[in-house]
């Protein structure tokens, strides 16, 4: 998938990237709709089967983020579904340049949706030992 985005996509990228790394919660409902309307409108322009999941995406949580009586529970999850679709997005994209943002965008969704839905973060591998493995 060739995923190149012109230069307003990409510093609204850097600039979504930087507000979900000061927390879901630290935008208004109403700026996350506009970065929202944005990204959508993006994905389903771009008219590619891969993104559709995205765009979906998108608008479940602008609907959540719409509405009389916010949910954090369905927004967290809404936002791992997000990340789940921009980790798919990442596997295909042809363009170097964007893959490294995209993996932090789907990585800032991931835990800011954990955050919400009272989840616990997947656990990773470093390649330390578990304390349990302590059998030497």
């Amino acid at each position: 998938m060739d995923s190149r985005l012109d230069t307003d996509a990409h510093a609204e990228l850097d600039q979504t990237i930087a507000a979900l790394e000061a927390g879901p919660t630290s935008l208004q409902p109403s700026t996350a709709l506009q970065t929202i309307e944005f990204w959508e409108a993006k994905t389903r322009d771009a008219q590619e089967a891969l993104l559709d999941p995205v765009a979906d995406g998108l608008g479940q949580l602008k609907a959540l983020l719409s509405a009389d009586r916010l949910d954090g529970a369905a927004i967290g999850d809404a936002l791992l579904d997000l990340a789940d679709a921009t980790d798919v997005v990442v596997d295909q994209t042809e363009d170097a340049r964007l893959s490294p943002a995209l993996e932090r965008l789907a990585s800032m969704l991931r835990m800011g949706g954990n955050a919400l839905s009272g989840r616990d973060p997947e656990p990773t591998d470093l390649g330390e030992p578990d304390a349990d493995d302590d059998e030497a």
